[in-house]
């Protein structure tokens, strides 16, 4: 079978090979047609509503997944099928080519033999465009541009680039670690909906996306874990929301002497574990509100050393810390960049005097990428407190007026609401400590996309990532192919082909 799922107002990769093939950004959900003579599948890009003009000719209505995922249309004799639209593989041509019709260029190739077992699909969403092959036997191929699977007759090539590990800016090593001393608490964020690292997240495979396969059997979060009690933050609290069990399977591994977690039972906003450990009762008892605590992204591929961005926030007597990395100046669209004074000492950091959410190059006043590392003081406590009472009181004094439920809860982000905040408060009230942010040495990466997964993984095996490697990394990792645990073992039992940007899950079991 094939079918085909998109996202509305999708990203596509960045890599330059892959923007030739693709012409440019690409701003709304496809459609495949078939051809008269029924050897190629056409996307197309409506320039209008995705829901409408795409919706032209199809059978049987989208169907919405969950709010951030609609079903797109396709047209190869489509059903509507338990939430998804799929092909049915007796009315298709054996083998057919995918073509972007705004550019005319060829994506790829799909070729699926008469009576095959192997479920083939198509993605077009915010991580951009992939194939997935789903064998009877349980593994799921990935295809990204720039690869090809070959599994029992069933085929998918896409075209492009295969991916390079990217330089690093400079060798890693076993570095010698002093932990900090000065708390023992951090927490990692692991409650997002990862929406633009489906399908390799999700329902594919059930995992959480902190939760996917990193360093052999080593999830993600469970490398985070590990380097954070290297610095001396041996107790860890984590807030889960998507697949939670699959994120717990990987932590209980980890060398954390003590986790605690907030299950969210919908998101709370980046910052809401941070609220509810603040504010909720049930939670009153996970934090020391006398010492400091750090806080990481749960999707952070890093060996950067937490121990010395916590000596540079007590030494600046910071009210709260940012950390935060150069990046290339092509690349600054892509981040969320930290504006400096650049009073410290290595002349980067220094106290933030503002922020620019993904600027153009030429309009970019820095290159400070936030890393999504922060510290925040005891001081800084009562801070968040009073933000957030603020943003639930206009909330609830908004719906009264509007003759509305009165919110109990609102959410609460970092970059949008904490943040600001603080910068405008830590330049009247400077005796309150800096809004400082530090430069941090060492590997930094965010698995924002599959893309970004596969960069993560070459340079990690690479060694240009100071986590420790698996032993048998043959069972891992070959001529750039990411195996998921046990998932080699069923691709040689398949006699699978495998070529290029290509990663080979499971699903997770609990």
């Amino acid at each position: 079978m094939l079918g085909y799922k998109g996202l509305s107002k999708p990203g596509i990769v960045n890599e330059d090979c892959h923007k030739r093939n693709f012409q440019g950004k690409i701003e709304y959900p496809p459609r495949m047609e078939a051809l008269e003579e029924s050897t190629e599948a056409r996307l197309a890009f409506p320039q209008g509503n995705c829901i409408g003009e795409a919706n032209q000719g199809l059978t049987g209505e989208p169907e919405t997944r969950h709010p951030m995922e609609t079903v797109c249309p396709i047209r190869l004799n489509c059903v509507v099928e338990e939430g998804r639209l799929r092909l049915q593989p007796d009315n298709l041509p054996e083998q057919f080519k995918i073509i972007d019709t705004k550019s005319g260029n060829c994506l790829g190739t799909v070729r699926q033999p008469a009576g095959s077992t192997h479920q083939v699909e198509l993605f077009f969403g915010k991580g951009g465009f992939m194939g997935l092959i789903t064998s009877p036997h349980g593994a799921r191929y990935f295809a990204l541009p720039g690869s090809t699977v070959q599994v029992q007759g069933t085929e998918l090539s896409l075209e492009g680039c295969a991916l390079n590990a990217n330089p690093a800016k400079k060798p890693a090593g076993k570095r010698s670690v002093t932990p900090q001393s000065h708390t023992t608490q951090a927490t990692i964020l692991g409650a997002g909906l990862a929406t633009r690292f489906e399908r390799i997240s999700g329902d594919s495979t059930q995992y959480s996306k902190p939760a996917v396969p990193l360093a052999g059997d080593k999830s993600v979060i469970e490398c985070i874990a590990n380097g954070l009690v290297s610095h001396g933050f041996s107790q860890l609290i984590v807030n889960t929301y998507f697949k939670p069990e699959s994120l717990k399977a990987g932590l209980a591994r980890s060398h954390a002497r003590q986790i605690s977690y907030i299950d969210e039972s919908e998101p709370s906003g980046t910052a809401g574990g941070l609220r509810k450990m603040l504010l909720d009762e049930r939670y009153a008892g996970f934090l020391d509100k006398t010492k400091p605590l750090l806080v990481v992204q749960g999707d952070s591929v890093t060996d950067a050393s937490f121990s010395e961005l916590m000596e540079a926030h007590m030494a600046s007597n910071a009210l709260v810390t940012l950390g935060c990395q150069e990046v290339a100046a092509k690349d600054v669209d892509k981040f969320g960049i930290i504006v400096t004074d650049r009073s410290g000492a290595d002349g980067q950091s220094g106290r933030i005097i503002g922020f620019q959410e993904k600027p153009k190059a030429e309009e970019a006043k820095s290159r400070l990428g936030n890393t999504g590392f922060y510290i925040f003081s005891p001081q800084a406590y009562p801070v968040i407190q009073q933000v957030y009472i603020g943003l639930l009181k206009q909330a609830q004094e908004k719906a009264k007026a509007e003759g509305k439920a009165i919110p109990a809860e609102v959410t609460l982000d970092f970059a949008n609401d904490l943040f600001p905040a603080i910068l405008k408060l830590s330049q009247a009230q400077p005796e309150l400590g800096a809004f400082w942010a530090q430069a941090v040495d060492g590997y930094w990466s965010d698995i924002g996309n599959p893309v970004q997964y596969l960069e993560s993984i070459h340079d990690l095996y690479a060694g240009k990532v100071d986590i420790p490697l698996p032993e048998e990394r043959e069972k891992y990792y070959r001529d750039g192919v990411v195996f998921w645990e046990g998932a080699a073992e069923i691709a040689e039992w398949e006699g699978a082909s495998l070529k290029g940007n290509v990663v080979v899950a499971l699903p997770f079991v609990s």
